[in-house]
């Protein structure tokens, strides 16, 4: 149950489920963890934000480069963060997505680089701004999120874009995951970057085509 002291405490936030996370990362690299519906078993089918930050990072490891891989993850985003919009109190996601398989080794390889900040993000966590993680913010959050997912499958041609969206998703699922409301600012700033790289991107892709 979370934890109902004063949320503009600097109390530490430690129900807040990144060791879950970091748990499910050693899981994979044990390989006992190879697809999405394996991987929501075993993070909790009630757990939308921890699926939502563990998709998200899954980006911004070198796997973003492997093809379609930035559109499926964006399309299950997308999902997740509808649900959470809709208020649905169980994850769900069609087959075609949950029976997808990661190539274990190579993903065990690229989790291994986010094991450790995730670490260090647990260990800085605390109630701030926790205003900014609860509705009716959230709410705007959960559609920024929702954005993000559903321009990933359209923009994994330009170079950068899909990580720096997905970067966005993890900072605000982490902020919604710890109510710690620094981090929804810190992933509303990376979006403002993300948006100035998709615009001067797009135009020189206009420019060079005209």
């Amino acid at each position: 149950m979370m934890n109902t002291n004063d949320p503009t405490s600097n109390e530490k936030a430690d129900d807040n489920q990144i060791s879950e996370i970091i748990d499910t990362v050693q899981d994979i690299q044990d390989n006992d963890i190879t697809s999405i519906g394996a991987l929501i078993k075993r993070l909790g089918y009630a757990s939308f934000t921890p699926v939502l930050l563990f998709i998200s990072l899954v980006i911004v490891t070198p796997l973003s480069g492997v093809p379609g891989l930035s559109s499926l993850c964006g399309l299950m985003i997308m999902l997740i963060s509808a649900q959470l919009l809709l208020g649905r109190e169980e994850l769900w996601l069609p087959k075609f997505l949950t029976s997808h398989k990661f190539n274990s080794d190579r993903l065990s390889n690229a989790l291994c680089q986010i094991e450790t900040p995730l670490d260090w993000v647990q260990s800085i966590t605390t109630r701030r701004l926790a205003f900014l993680t609860k509705p009716p913010i959230s709410h705007g959050l959960y559609l920024v999120c929702m954005i993000c997912g559903a321009a990933m499958p359209f923009l994994e041609l330009l170079p950068m874009t899909s990580t720096l969206l997905a970067s966005v998703v993890a900072m605000l699922a982490l902020a919604l995951i710890s109510k710690d409301g620094v981090f929804a600012l810190l992933g509303l700033t990376v979006l403002t970057a993300a948006i100035a790289l998709i615009i001067t991107l797009g135009r020189t892709l206009l420019f060079s085509i005209t």
